[in-house]
């Protein structure tokens, strides 16, 4: 509204050839409207781009354009025409809110969701851009954080199915299962698509019930091949139960349809290094890093994979960043001290393997005793 005053005022005060040039910028930029209410997308494009060659700092003709090249698909030039307005006006959150959504279809998540944090910290009530906060954090591992915003956006819309939807994967992940029966039982139940066959066999696999896992998440495949996660899950329930042929079939269809599903490359790339094809192991793991960059699980998996290829310098750097995010990963400690020993970094072997022993001893305080298992 601000942007807009401005220029009416502009328009008002100008003299009379600057006038000339803001009335054909205007003439422009209404054509360009009208043009991409009728779903003619270049016409207002080339409209648009017509107003910005007069004024270059007009933000609606900016912020219009950016749209434009969303729906063409071309999600990188929607980028910069957003940043160009932002730059112009940082407080035009509906501005912000497309340009997080720009990052989100193109699967940059890290960036979305810095720019939807924004966005809900200036407007707390606006719901989109929590949910997709939310999902964004789900999508880079921040499990307890997406938690908390689905949970909002579910408490102020229950009969937002896709929140329900997101709420409840969310909780079935994060181990709570009970929370995430009653949501599925509540929303799910009575429907017989795709999607609720997902969350039944997400139930019964955090549940370790492997065959009605697997015949529910068969049916979420069948009803719906391109669902995105359903195959990595399904592969996920073949891997637990020993159908690790299947489980592989299933990650490689997964990323057919949705090359960047974290589950399918994390998993399959662990796989392929296990069976010794280090050559289509490490793109798999560096793309789930490229996901997730703090998970320590994808991270450990892929010093593995440096460490038989002979990069020991290398290895040692990823397990330092392993265990700086996850201190108590005893695997990561172990092939540490090992390494460490090997350069003849001898302090810090023997720091390892001190580490080591006081994981060990923690980890015997957990198990029980034969006392105490008696009735």
């Amino acid at each position: 509204m601000f942007a807009c005053l401005v220029f009416l005022l502009t328009l008002w005060f100008a003299p009379v050839q600057e006038r000339e040039i803001v009335r054909q910028s205007e003439e422009h930029f209404a054509r360009g409207v009208e043009l991409q209410q009728k779903g003619d997308l270049e016409g207002a494009r080339a409209a648009y781009e017509a107003a910005l060659k007069l004024i270059p700092r007009r933000i609606d003709a900016l912020s219009n354009l950016g749209v434009i090249f969303a729906k063409l698909g071309q999600y990188d030039q929607a980028i910069i025409r957003y940043r160009q307005a932002l730059a112009l006006d940082p407080k035009e959150h509906s501005i912000r809110l497309n340009l997080g959504i720009a990052h989100y279809q193109t699967e940059n998540y890290q960036q979305a969701l810095g720019e939807f944090d924004k966005v809900v910290k200036a407007q707390p009530d606006n719901i989109q851009a929590r949910f997709l906060l939310g999902m964004c954090m789900f999508e880079t591992g921040k499990l307890k954080e997406s938690l908390a915003e689905l949970e909002k956006v579910y408490g102020a819309q229950p009969d937002n199915t896709a929140a329900a939807y997101a709420l409840a994967t969310a909780y079935l992940l994060d181990e709570q299962v009970e929370k995430g029966r009653a949501l599925i039982d509540k929303v799910f139940k009575e429907l017989g698509s795709a999607e609720s066959h997902l969350m039944f066999g997400l139930l019964n696999l955090a549940r370790r019930e492997l065959p009605p896992a697997i015949e529910e998440l068969k049916r979420a495949t069948q009803l719906n091949p391109k669902l995105p996660t359903a195959h990595a899950q399904l592969g996920v329930a073949y891997l637990l139960s020993g159908a690790r042929e299947l489980a592989i079939q299933e990650f490689k269809q997964e990323l057919e349809f949705n090359p960047r599903d974290f589950i399918a490359n994390v998993r399959l790339g662990w796989l392929h290094r296990e069976d010794g094809k280090l050559e289509e192991a490490e793109p798999l793991l560096r793309r789930a890093l490229e996901l997730r960059p703090d998970d320590a699980g994808a991270l450990f998996q892929l010093a593995q994979l440096v460490q038989a290829q002979g990069k020991t310098d290398e290895t040692v750097k990823m397990l330092e960043q392993v265990v700086t995010i996850l201190p108590d990963y005893m695997q990561a400690h172990v092939l540490l001290a090992r390494l460490y020993f090997k350069l003849k970094r001898t302090d810090d072997a023997k720091r390892e393997q001190a580490i080591i022993e006081r994981l060990t001893a923690e980890q015997q305080k957990k198990q029980p005793t034969a006392e105490s298992q008696k009735p």
